[in-house]
């Protein structure tokens, strides 16, 4: 019996550190309202998945090209975002940002500003209105996104050697496998062309559920994996 009791404590503990490790927004930099949750989420009159409380991304970007980029476009034409990127420019793109549902009762956009994106934050990535951009913003100089992920397409002239799809390991999601530091990278669908497409979250987790050394110091928050020494880069371009 005494035996019994020991593993029942023992599989608490575990558990419960499990639960303290998991995903949380706490005590990172998406932690910036009261309710942090609502900062993006509501349970009611949401706009979309994932019960999204803030107001839709409808800007054109120019996404990054060039002639090694083998699985973008042909060119950097004004276009909207379409996969799950769309849902972090709403507050990164140095807009004005607004939640469509505030918390608490009766409450209305003018009744509480702590959960509105100033325009120009410390969240930008875009040039956007500062750079002198308006309708367009401008993402040409930034890693490229929302594009559909596909290895065949790497030419021998740069040959990066990006690793295949694998999409056995997790049911019902495909990942880009990292050859150098074995993190799997969550591939995406969008309203276009269905799935397999490298989005924000590919390299990012917003509920930041990993843990590294110098987070936050010397590399960013919300990183999938540890970077040091470029190991994030050299998981997908394992050739460079």
């Amino acid at each position: 019996m005494k035996k019994v009791l020991l593993f029942v404590l023992a599989l608490t503990v575990v558990i419960g550190v499990a639960t303290i490790v998991s995903a949380r927004i706490a005590s990172t930099p998406h932690d910036v309202a009261p309710e942090p949750c609502a900062m993006c989420h509501t349970p009611h009159h949401a706009v979309g998945y994932p019960l999204w409380n803030r107001q839709q991304d409808n800007q054109t970007y120019s996404m990054y090209d060039s002639d090694t980029f083998d699985m973008g476009p042909d060119n950097t034409s004004p276009t909207a975002l379409n996969g799950n990127s769309r849902l972090c420019m709403v507050c990164h793109n140095g807009l004005l940002s607004t939640l469509v549902n505030y918390p608490g009762p009766c409450s209305t956009p003018d009744s509480d500003y702590d959960y509105d994106m100033p325009d120009g934050s410390c969240a930008q990535v875009g040039d956007g209105p500062a750079a002198g951009w308006s309708t367009d913003n401008n993402l040409t100089n930034d890693h490229p996104l929302d594009f559909t992920y596909d290895p065949s397409l790497d030419s021998i002239i740069d040959n990066n050697g990006f690793p295949n799809i694998d999409n056995t390991t997790y049911t019902g999601r495909s990942f880009i496998p990292g050859e150098y530091t074995g993190t799997y990278y969550p591939l995406f669908s969008n309203t276009v062309d269905g799935g397999n497409r490298f989005e924000c979250s590919t390299c990012h987790s917003v509920h930041d559920t990993a843990d590294y050394p110098d987070k936050g110091t010397y590399q960013v928050y919300f990183l999938r994996t540890d970077n040091t020494g470029s190991a994030m880069c050299m998981d997908c371009h394992v050739n460079k």
